[in-house]
């Protein structure tokens, strides 16, 4: 059974007011047992809810974060933490970046090296930032 590891730009993509067809039949298609976040996913999330402007919007966010549909109890016990083996794998994949002569994004690579650590293939809109990942974009057709 294949484990998912989903981006940041798939769980956001999911909360907007017109949602991407796309990955909502992928998702749709998909056991929840096989769906996982990344300590770093939340963090970033979060991020952007306390960088958005006092307000109704942000409130409801907050709302939705802390809710039964917010990620951290959506996905309880499917939030992957970066943990050693995951501290391991992104040191590799920053250094071989960096000595191929193509750094990374330090945020990237954190899910990136989470994803490896845990055997999951990175569901993401923007393959290009985890060359040399297996990666699963739900809104191109295989």
């Amino acid at each position: 059974m294949t484990r998912y590891l989903l981006d940041t730009n798939i769980v956001s993509d999911l909360v907007r007011d017109a949602p991407s067809p796309a990955i909502q039949a992928w998702m749709g298609d998909q056991r929840d047992d096989t769906l996982h976040i990344a300590t770093m996913t939340l963090a970033e999330i979060w991020r952007g809810v306390l960088q958005m402007s006092q307000g109704r919007r942000r409130q409801e966010f907050e709302h939705w974060f802390h809710g039964p549909d917010g990620p951290p109890r959506l996905f309880a016990g499917r939030i992957l933490p970066f943990d050693d083996a995951a501290a391991m794998a992104w040191a590799r994949l920053m250094a071989e970046g960096a000595l191929a002569g193509r750094p990374r994004s330090a945020l990237d690579t954190i899910i990136a090296a989470i994803a490896l650590a845990n055997n999951c293939v990175v569901v993401t809109g923007n393959t290009r930032h985890f060359a040399g990942i297996e990666t699963l974009n739900p809104m191109q057709p295989t």
